[in-house]
């Protein structure tokens, strides 16, 4: 979100100037808020901002040095308010690499309330050698999973078209599609076309005259319309997704120090599942569905769901900035979903997330689960998304939209949607395919569950059965690459050699994933490696200086869930200030069937698979003297300077908040900033109180 540099006082002013709420009214009227803003994200209604509301989101991120370790020069954030009501929700700053200080250089305390989220799944698995007798096991169980998606889907020709070919870019999970290490850039002209890759797929035929569901003119991507130039880049940029993704599965299983594979999402209330139960998310299934693969591996499987709805005030624009709270810094593949609020220029906060996950320890892939999508591709009718999905295929960047996803399927909605029988209306029951989910078909004919369950789409939000295909696609692209993974690891076996050399710099007695250029050997037999990060292509969308930083933003986020640990510390903080979470109840954001069937069960186990996990929050005081929260952010590890304050709760509220708020005083080291110089970023509920450094005389300082 924000971006931090030097803060050092942050004021609000005199209780005459502030309209006064209790702090109970203000909860209850930014719960208020939340439910309508979560509705408002589809259909872009104008928000009807309170003019009484006063929460008010410290947020602050700075870029800092991957050789720093946390200690050294400080820069102090004071917030003090003298009477009135306020609440802080999110403080941001670049951070370095994995490290978070613990403490402050002076002594200073830590946070006393956030802690990351807990959802792990518990199956305690411990630190193993990845043994040939694990590799069967597994390879069972991934097989048996495969063979399970393509007989639920009519066969593999058609489970491939539905949950492989429908993504934005291609996949190639063929085992000649992986790049060794000589495969370099400079080769793409040495790729053959070894795959049928046209997007000749079974719902593509059958397309017809419709309304609501639209096609693409022009797909960018299609291979068909490719000079042979392109083509043979083209083929390139799938073998390198391919290895990439291939990469990521064999080095978590055979990491002797990793017993978690970690799959994280931010998004909206999509994300977050709202309209559904919790358990009922495309997340939760997923995370159902791997947990028996990776068990088979001796590993523990997570799926981060760190989605929230609109009622914060958040999207996109800020979010990507908390990425190394809102979820673990070493995540495996993040998962991005904000399709609602998509409304142009979402490629940059793309960007920045690709980038900076490059910076996170495992150099997670990005993924991008778009709730809609067109009938004949997955929005690659779009130069920006086509461009990101070439310039990244090295880093693994993909997309799936849920309704491509079911249209490549071959199923004729447009003629039943010409009938006025549309799948993907509000409420209706049923893809073309199935009645209801995988785990709905389990239950009895007379269990209302199983009817609520086969719901498409419950209203912009999808319900079980949108979710389950957005599941099966992820867990259906990352178990075949699982596989892959387990064949080159079991060749390496049989001939005796070191299984590491391929996936790991052991040079040394080292396991690293990059490799340096002076340090390969001859016949080292290792895969095509990422790029240096110096070496990362040119940004395309994104601002160079922020998201060209040697590591991801840092942030401290009051808002739940986070599943990483705080970026920014907290000094000190007087007692009248108090951390508050909306006390949203195991119903809140659940279908109103959802609520009705397990009311009448009354199964306090079900209310808690109910219970979503996103809530606003933040640092509270209702107290008339003064009361003060001081920050402590390193300088040393900054490099960008950018510093953002955000506010809660609504979408843009910012400007009579902080702006136009004579009351509010923000110092660095003890000068006080001009606000006439401040403007409004990344979103309307955020202020940018300096852009960076040596802009307007504005000089990294020292404590």
């Amino acid at each position: 979100m924000g971006l931090f540099n030097a803060i050092d006082e942050f004021f609000t002013g005199p209780a005459a100037e502030v309209e006064m709420m209790s702090a109970s009214e203000q909860r209850e009227q930014a719960q208020r808020l939340n439910e309508l803003q979560d509705e408002e994200e589809t259909f872009g209604l104008t928000e009807k901002s309170s003019a009484n509301i006063r929460q008010l989101s410290s947020s602050s991120n700075s870029s800092s040095r991957n050789d720093s370790n946390g200690s050294g020069g400080s820069v102090k954030l004071l917030l003090s308010l003298i009477g009135g009501f306020v609440a802080i929700y999110l403080t941001y700053e670049y951070g370095v690499g994995n490290g978070v200080k613990v403490s402050s250089s002076d002594g200073g305390i830590n946070h006393p309330t956030i802690v990351p989220t807990d959802t792990s799944t518990n199956l305690d698995a411990v630190p193993t050698t990845f043994t040939k007798e694990i590799l069967h096991d597994t390879r069972q169980a991934a097989t048996e999973f495969i063979d399970l998606l393509h007989n639920y889907y009519g066969g593999e020709n058609k489970a491939k078209a539905m949950l492989v070919e429908s993504w934005q870019a291609h996949w190639n999970l063929e085992k000649d599609a992986i790049l060794s290490y000589n495969d370099g850039v400079d080769d793409r002209h040495n790729d053959d076309n070894d795959d049928d890759d046209s997007v000749n797929n079974p719902g593509e035929r059958s397309l017809g005259k419709k309304k609501g569901v639209k096609k693409a003119k022009n797909i960018l991507n299609n291979p068909d319309n490719m000079t042979p130039e392109e083509l043979s880049q083209h083929h390139h940029h799938k073998k390198e997704r391919t290895t990439k993704l291939v990469t990521t599965m064999a080095r978590a299983l055979l990491n002797p120090e990793q017993t978690k594979f970690t799959i994280g999402t931010i998004g909206s209330s999509v994300a977050a599942g709202h309209d559904n139960c919790h358990y009922d998310s495309y997340e939760s299934q997923l995370e159902r569905t791997l947990t028996p693969i990776f068990a088979a591996a001796k590993m523990d499987l997570q799926v981060q769901n760190a989605g929230e709805g609109g009622g914060c005030g958040d999207s996109h624009k800020n979010q990507v900035f908390c990425i190394a709270q809102n979820l673990s810094p070493d995540v495996d593949i993040i998962h991005y979903s904000w399709t609602y609020f998509e409304k142009g220029g979402a490629e940059e906060q793309r960007e920045q997330l690709v980038r900076w996950a490059q910076h996170m320890p495992r150099r997670p892939m990005v993924h991008h689960l778009v709730a809609r999508g067109k009938a004949n591709t997955c929005m690659a009718d779009s130069a920006e998304n086509v461009a990101l999905d070439r310039t990244y295929a090295l880093y693994g960047y993909n997309a799936f939209c849920i309704q491509t996803g079911l249209y490549f399927g071959g199923h004729d909605y447009d003629t039943e949607i010409a009938n006025d029988l549309n799948r993907f209306g509000w409420q209706n029951h049923g893809d073309g395919y199935h009645n209801t989910t995988r785990y709905g078909e389990a239950l009895p004919d007379d269990d209302p569950r199983k009817e609520s369950l086969g719901v498409v789409y419950r209203n912009w939000h999808p319900g079980p059965l949108g979710f389950q295909i957005a599941s099966d696609a992820f867990a259906y692209v990352y178990i075949s690459g699982l596989l892959l993974a387990l064949d080159i690891i079991e060749e390496d076996m049989d001939s005796g050699a070191n299984v590491f050399e391929r996936w790991f710099d052991t040079s040394a007695g080292r396991r690293v994933l990059d490799v340096k250029e002076e340090d390969r050997h001859a016949g080292q037999r290792q895969l095509l490696q990422l790029p240096p990060l110096e070496k990362m292509p040119d940004p395309h969308f994104c601002h160079p200086l922020y998201c060209n930083t040697p590591h991801p933003p840092r942030c401290l986020n009051y808002e739940l869930p986070t599943f990483g640990p705080v970026g920014i510390n907290v000094d000190s903080v007087t007692d009248d200030w108090s951390l508050w979470h909306e006390p949203n109840k195991w119903n809140y954001m659940v279908g109103k069937v959802d609520i009705a069937i397990f009311k009448k069960k009354n199964d306090p186990e079900w209310f808690e698979k109910c219970t979503h996990l996103d809530a606003c929050g933040g640092m509270t005081t209702s107290g008339k003297g003064t009361g003060k929260i001081v920050y402590d952010l390193p300088v040393e590890q900054m490099t960008a300077g950018l510093v953002v304050i955000c506010v809660c709760c609504g979408k843009k509220i910012s400007e009579s908040m902080v702006l136009n708020n004579d009351n509010l005083v923000f110092k660095l080291n003890d000068r006080v900033l001009d606000k006439k110089d401040m403007d409004l970023y990344p979103v309307d509920k955020c202020v940018r109180l300096l852009k960076g450094f040596e802009e307007d005389g504005y000089e990294k300082e020292e404590k």
